[in-house]
């Protein structure tokens, strides 16, 4: 009986200290006694293997600190995300700044101007993203991206009132180039990089529709697409705000009288190498292909580049002007003509004794 009443006290003692050492691990120990370290947690984590992983050289059972964890905080729904763990860190404070979404913001930038190459590439230099895309041509990341979500699309009041549903927005814009929303956009590790391009592209979708619902009725321009491809010379040729509408104008002015719209960044886009930091050269603008507006009439087959929404507004709101030419000053603006012999006076002053850039190409239709 003394015997059975000595192991049962033992056993008191040793679950009592096993549950002190446990709450003590939960509150007071260092996660990080060899230096800052950081946790990522992808999406989806279960919770227990998230303990696990943070306390990697815990003296305790890590169930033990998961069931005080569950005492401490209720359901562990723990946000993903990337964790600090600084000297001092505890388990507590970890899961506190888990659960309060404390944790390092990952952010992915689709910026204005920017071509689907670089779009790609910066998704490609991520950290903790998943690389869906990695080995997928165009085409076959736009078949991905059209199952994601492309009924809301089409369901979205802006989309009906502009006469599109989810053929016009989704199938016969059978290109990427232009269709994403230039925005700074959230991650969390674990995600996709086709989620992110369906995010950017259903917002480009959502608001091309809402703007080509506002088009003027003598507006030369036939559909959608070719409003998003206009807005991206736009973007391209523009090196400030209020340049937007007359460098607008100036294009459909041309379109109307049937004029070859003559800018630059379609040539550059069009070339072969791509590199938009190579000069251009008399040869590329005589190189015949589809982007060369130089040589061919009307808008190219896609836009070249990413615009932004006050393009897309400039695109349909054009200034109420006769100019038929710009040219860039070298300060980000344009000077701006009626007259053949008024632009080239303005070249001469603007453009002589310099070595033209990428900066100044196309500034000068």
């Amino acid at each position: 009986m003394r015997h059975s009443l000595r192991a049962a006290v033992m056993a008191l003692l040793t679950v009592a200290l096993l549950l002190g050492l446990g709450y003590l691990e939960f509150r007071v120990r260092d996660l990080s006694p060899e230096g800052p370290r950081e946790l990522v947690v992808e999406r989806g984590a279960r919770a227990i293997s998230v303990v696990e992983r943070a306390g990697q050289h815990s003296l305790t059972p890590s169930w033990l600190v998961w069931c005080f964890a569950r005492l401490q905080f209720g359901s562990l729904a723990f946000k993903a995300g990337v964790y600090d763990l600084g000297p001092g860190s505890s388990f507590h404070d970890l899961l506190r700044t888990m659960q309060r979404d404390s944790g390092r913001k990952l952010y992915w930038q689709a910026l204005e101007g920017h071509n689907l190459a670089q779009l790609r590439q910066s998704l490609a230099d991520l950290p903790f993203l998943r690389r869906e895309s990695a080995n997928l041509s165009d085409a076959a990341l736009l078949e991905r991206l059209r199952g994601h979500g492309e009924g809301a699309v089409a369901g979205n009041r802006s989309a009906r009132n502009a006469g599109l549903d989810a053929i016009e927005l989704g199938r016969k814009l059978d290109y990427l180039e232009g269709l994403f929303y230039p925005d700074r956009y959230r991650y969390v590790p674990g995600m996709s990089d086709v989620e992110l391009l369906a995010a950017a592209r259903k917002r480009q979708l959502l608001l091309l529709a809402e703007v080509w619902s506002r088009r003027p009725v003598d507006y030369p321009l036939y559909s959608a697409g070719e409003l998003l491809t206009l807005a991206s010379l736009i973007e391209k040729e523009t090196g400030r705000a209020q340049d937007r509408q007359r460098v607008a104008a100036v294009f459909l002015n041309r379109i109307r009288l049937g004029m070859r719209l003559q800018s630059d960044p379609t040539v550059i886009y069009g070339r072969i190498n791509r590199d938009p930091l190579a000069p251009i050269t008399r040869s590329d603008l005589q190189e015949d292909h589809p982007f060369n507006t130089y040589t061919r009439y009307g808008l190219p087959p896609t836009p070249i580049a990413i615009p932004g929404k006050a393009a897309l507004e400039a695109a349909i709101d054009p200034s109420a002007e006769r100019s038929l030419y710009f040219v860039a000053r070298g300060d980000g603006s344009s000077e701006f003509s009626e007259t053949l012999q008024a632009h080239n006076a303005a070249v001469q002053r603007y453009l002589r004794g310099t070595q033209r850039n990428t900066s100044e190409a196309g500034r000068r239709s």
